[in-house]
């Protein structure tokens, strides 16, 4: 199967597509060394110990992982004061777990990974905090297209080149209905594990409102002048600038962290596609979507 998704890759985007590889059926990017060392990582996150204390942040990548990062980060801390290191220095798919081991609590872990490979059972016995925030797949696909050619990753100049990989499914992280398909099925298999879904649109629409109902599932103290100082730091420009600054992973000689803001806005997919293409994307993906419980919102 991998050699068939790297075929595929060189015949839609020419011999530099992005090189991805594959672990159970899951393409990967190449952040790990080798797909052995991808399946080790995932065998290891897999038996992560967790704590009371953690939490874990969800998210198909471009869907908003970044903001919500800082603005749990901060609510944690209990003052507007951006966190200091990258969100990726504690994400599982990239740091090695004997690293995540040694960092002190409350540990925000973030992850693109699907729930498949995922620490679950410990999730469940240790009544970890979930947070999963979700976007529309039109926005997610665009911001996902843009992302990669900054690393120079997409030898294409067709975005549509590139939808007609992510609705096959066989981008980074595979297809974004079949994560969101594993997050549902999390969510009905643990009714009493409260997971805290909210959608990127929301976010931009109502800050405030989200930011006071992610401290009260956090159970952490807030005021409303808190609130309004992390809304306010947690600005599109106000990161973006900040994140260049911060201890970065580095990947194929570049640091991440400077490489994850474009434009941060709901509706640019109206930029790339128009109406007819549109509903024919939405047809192509709902095939693939076993769950009506995310609502997308394509403008606001």
């Amino acid at each position: 199967m991998t050699a068939q998704l790297l075929r595929l890759g060189h015949k839609l985007f020419g011999k530099q597509f992005f090189p991805l590889g594959e672990v159970e059926g899951l393409p990967l990017p190449p952040v790990q060394l080798s797909m052995v060392t991808w399946q080790k990582q995932i065998d290891d996150v897999r038996k992560l110990e967790l704590r009371d204390d953690d939490i874990i942040l969800c998210a198909y990548p471009k869907a908003g992982t970044h903001w919500l990062w800082e603005i749990i980060s901060m609510l944690l801390a209990g003052e507007a004061d951006y966190e200091p290191r990258a969100k990726e220095l504690l994400m599982l798919d990239v740091t090695p777990v004997k690293k995540l081991r040694k960092l002190p609590g409350p540990r925000v872990l973030n992850t693109h990974l699907p729930f498949s490979m995922l620490p679950a059972c410990n999730m469940r016995a240790r009544r970890v905090k979930v947070v999963h925030v979700y976007r529309n797949p039109r926005d997610v696909m665009v911001s996902m297209y843009y992302h990669l050619r900054q690393f120079s990753l997409v030898q294409t100049e067709s975005l549509h080149q590139f939808c007609k990989a992510f609705l096959a499914g066989t981008v980074m992280y595979g297809h974004y209905a079949h994560y969101l398909n594993q997050m549902d099925t999390f969510i009905k298999q643990n009714a009493d594990l409260p997971v805290f879904n909210i959608s990127y649109e929301e976010m931009k629409q109502n800050p405030h409102s989200i930011v006071r109902k992610l401290a009260e599932y956090l159970e952490v103290n807030t005021s409303e002048a808190l609130i309004a100082d992390i809304v306010e730091a947690c600005t599109f420009n106000k990161m973006k600038k900040v994140d260049e600054a911060k201890e970065q992973i580095r990947f194929l000689g570049l640091e991440l962290g400077q490489k994850l803001y474009r434009k941060g806005e709901v509706g640019d997919w109206g930029n790339h596609l128009n109406e007819e293409e549109a509903d024919t994307f939405d047809r192509e993906f709902q095939k693939d979507l076993q769950t009506g419980r995310f609502q997308f919102q394509y403008t606001i």
